[in-house]
């Protein structure tokens, strides 16, 4: 059975649905689903594409450069932490990781799982380990964190930008 691009959607809204610990938190295409689309592209390239972009993005944060790192995402991004404010533009993005840095050195190593593409659409899934050093001015400890996310790519103008990113962060035990 030939899988379409609407079932990315489906498969992208079900893993909200029902991930561990998700509260249901609306999020919508504003350009809507792509239907029968005649656009191919390579899997492999795209994934190619997306790992590249994820060490690039965070060592783009690491050095401080954080409008470099966020060329990656729409301007209309949507990313979604579990236990977070949504993120709701590339601009609060970036001001985001402006102030985490504030506060100490992150790092995010990320691990693909899954990658499906559709056309001028990919789905990614994969786990995540963010490393956090605190510094003299940060209210929260040092820490590592482990979690789920997935993400949605589309690509535009022969880029390939984050629209939705979704986290789920797992607790460490006892807590």
């Amino acid at each position: 059975m030939k899988k379409t691009c609407f079932t990315l959607y489906i498969l992208f809204f079900g893993a909200l649905a029902f991930s561990q610990d998700n509260v249901m938190t609306a999020a919508y295409y504003t350009e809507g689903p792509p239907v029968g689309q005649a656009i191919e592209s390579d899997p492999e390239e795209v994934r190619a594409y997306i790992e590249k972009a994820n060490k690039e993005i965070n060592e783009f944060i690491k050095a401080g450069k954080y409008e470099e790192a966020g060329k990656y995402f729409a301007p209309n991004v949507i990313q979604l932490v579990a236990g977070q404010p949504p993120i709701t533009s590339r601009a609060a993005w970036i001001e985001t990781q402006k102030a985490g840095a504030a506060i100490g050195d992150w790092d995010l190593q990320l691990e693909i799982l899954d990658l499906e593409v559709c056309g001028d659409i990919a789905v990614e899934r994969g786990l995540g380990i963010q490393t956090f050093v605190a510094n003299e001015h940060s209210p929260i400890p040092s820490m590592k964190i482990n979690g789920d996310y997935m993400v949605l790519w589309k690509e535009v103008n022969g880029k390939w930008m984050i629209h939705w990113d979704y986290v789920v962060l797992q607790m460490p035990e006892g807590e």
